[in-house]
């Protein structure tokens, strides 16, 4: 069957929609010389290879490319588009050969495939040699010599797995599935109310199965915890599906291909709607008492209350499609994944702990894929459960007339979900009413009297995210009944100082150095007696080592004071435990918080410390305070 060289006319009905803002059925069908009901079906199987990063609506004949997120629709583009390129890409002529190899009768020349892809002997070797390390870890193996023939070697259904994880794309585009079948999957899509991402793998799944069972490759052995799918609902819900399929086909489908198939419904990403999977997916008490346990830990840990809002069903639902996804050793790829590490940090840190919990308790491996999946839902989660705003009032010192003052309220209305209230001061004429001081003054000019309220000094036209981030860092402080420092935007460096920046003891060991720190901020009156204690305490049972150069030791502070401190190692430590350890950021952590919101802030701080090695080296070296202070704000803001 010549899958891999059929005339890819996905790829042209994309680029077609792609290029024009809104194409037509009729004008697709003329331009590709096939029926307007063939485009309609490779419409609906092209927003099954978009994975729900992009989406092509239908309305009265008429499609239109609508895309969610970029960096995930121009990965699968690109995929789509590779075909057309034929052998002049790496990735399509590995595709070619796995291709050739896993339906050869016997072993394949190396010559004969060089011939066929109209390449050099060496490309090909250099090709296989590529393909052999890829393949490796879904325990495949290609053996054999060039000059006597290759054999593909390895399980079936790993074989299955590497093909839909890996080489999708470049097979199956247009795989000849029948008009009939093609009807029963949609009807399936419908009748369990999938959206095209969950769709999508089922529909992968399944093609992929017809393909290698009409070629004569049987799944004919599974471990038991594949069987264990048989006595799934998912099972029942596959099960009445396949049968419908024989009838189509004329041809039996084994158990073991079912199971197979039922990994796509057991371990499918959560659907937008779960209410029609609620009523044929019922989930053991067990997956909600892990996520409780989560939630737990992560307050254990991290003194965060994160609140499972409405979601919480969603969430349940995702974990326990994720854990059988993981156990049943099928990987999704999540484009996000870099994103959401670099921007969503505090988020991505409690799907470490979340990782933590469900590894210990299911004895399975996630992925940084799934971490990044779990991460989403707590940034929702966090965002979700910040305060509501309450109405503000802001006053407006300005000098250079009422027109720059005006321009200020606009832009600073902007930044608030509830309606500031304004006062404008002009030509440098402010005096704060004692009896009803304002939430922020907002000035362009210098102002000689010192205020309750934060002072922010800002352009006559502003960055919005830049000033956004201000607003908020300073309410933070205030929240933490921390003094606000003009120029200091970040909660990290206003809550350090000089008396809690500490050069440590490289020669001493890392416990000693922990001991000196806490030992000073006593007799400073920033944290209680046995804090030191408790710190040892919690490392007993989890360390404290929050990155592999920077140790990170916090626990409660009595005193109901927030408080962090920052020591440096200027040389390596001699303790061989904590060898690699550079920073130590020591945190007190009050015992009630009126807003867990100031803790994720600051976490959000100290993760963005922890991201680059180079500005840990740099920081390493400071000296002081003063001059960690002039490095942020003059050569690194890693803040902004």
């Amino acid at each position: 069957m010549k899958l891999f060289l059929e005339e890819n006319r996905i790829s042209s009905i994309l680029k077609n929609i792609e290029m024009q803002s809104v194409c037509n059925v009729e004008t697709l069908a003329g331009k590709l010389n096939v029926s307007s009901k063939t485009i309609r079906n490779d419409i609906k199987e092209l927003n099954c290879l978009l994975g729900g990063y992009a989406c092509i609506s239908s309305q009265k004949g008429n499609y239109k490319l609508i895309v969610f997120e970029q960096k995930g629709y121009k990965e699968i583009r690109n995929k789509i588009y590779q075909q057309d390129d034929l052998f002049n890409s790496a990735q399509i002529r590995m595709a070619y050969l796995f291709w050739q190899l896993m339906d050869a009768k016997e072993p394949y020349l190396t010559d004969d495939l060089s011939e066929e892809m109209k390449v050099a002997r060496t490309t090909t070797i250099g090709d296989l040699n590529r393909l052999r390390k890829i393949i490796d870890k879904y325990q495949l193996k290609i053996k054999g010599k060039a000059n006597t023939g290759l054999t593909l070697i390895g399980d079936e259904l790993q074989i299955r797995m590497f093909l839909m994880e890996n080489i999708y794309e470049q097979l199956y585009l247009n795989f000849p599935l029948g008009q009939v079948v093609r009807e029963k999957l949609f009807e399936f899509q419908k009748k369990l109310s999938l959206d095209a991402l969950g769709f999508s793998f089922f529909f992968r799944f399944f093609v992929v199965m017809i393909h290698r069972v009409e070629s004569g490759h049987l799944i004919t052995n599974l471990e038991d915890k594949y069987l264990e799918l048989y006595q799934n609902q998912a099972y029942e819900i596959v099960d009445d599906f396949l049968n419908e399929i024989e009838k189509v086909k004329g041809y039996s489908i084994p158990k073991e291909e079912r199971i197979f198939l039922c990994i796509s419904v057991a371990g499918m990403r959560t659907p937008a709607n779960i209410k029609e999977i609620e009523q044929r997916i019922n989930i053991s008490e067990d997956v909600a008492e892990l996520i409780i346990e989560m939630l737990d830990r992560i307050k254990s840990e991290m003194n965060v209350t994160v609140i499972a809002n409405e979601l919480f069903d969603d969430f349940v639902y995702h974990v326990f499609f994720m854990i059988n996804r993981l156990k049943y050793g099928f990987h999704i790829h999540n484009s996000m994944t870099d994103d959401f590490k670099d921007k969503y940090s505090v988020a991505f840190k409690m799907a470490e702990i979340g990782k933590e919990v469900i590894e210990e308790r299911e004895g399975i491996k996630i992925t940084e894929d799934e971490m990044a999946f779990l991460a989403a839902y707590f940034g929702v989660f966090l965002i979700e459960q910040e305060p509501e705003q309450k109405r503000c009032k802001i006053a407006i010192v300005c000098g250079s007339g009422k027109i720059i003052g005006r321009l200020l309220e606009i832009q600073l209305k902007k930044l608030f979900d509830v309606e500031p209230e304004f006062e404008f001061f002009y030509n440098g004429n402010f005096q704060e009413d004692k009896n009803d001081p304002f939430d922020f003054v907002v000035t362009t000019t210098e102002i000689d009297m010192d205020t309750k309220a934060p002072v922010i000094f800002m352009e006559e036209v502003f960055d919005k995210e830049y000033i956004q981030r201000k607003f908020e860092n300073i309410k933070y402080l205030s929240d933490a009944g921390r003094d606000i420092r003009r120029g200091i935007d970040s909660l990290f460096l206003n809550l350090l100082d000089d008396g809690s920046f500490f050069i440590l003891d490289s020669q001493k060991s890392y416990e000693e150095n922990v001991d000196s720190m806490a030992t000073t901020l006593i007799m400073q009156g920033e944290i209680d007696k046995d804090f030191a204690e408790r710190i040892h305490q919690r490392e007993q049972y989890s360390t404290m080592i929050l990155d592999q150069y920077v140790a990170f030791p916090h626990t409660k502070n009595m005193l109901n004071k927030l408080t962090l401190a920052l020591g440096v190692f200027p040389e390596k430590l001699t303790d061989e435990e904590y060898k690699d350890v550079k920073l130590v950021i020591m945190l007190g952590i009050p015992e009630e918080m009126e807003n867990d919101m100031v803790l994720v802030r600051l976490y959000d701080d100290i993760l963005t410390v922890t991201k680059d090695y180079h500005i840990i080296e740099k920081i390493q070296t400071m000296k002081s305070y003063r001059e960690l202070l002039l490095y942020i704000a003059e050569e690194n803001n890693i803040f902004r």
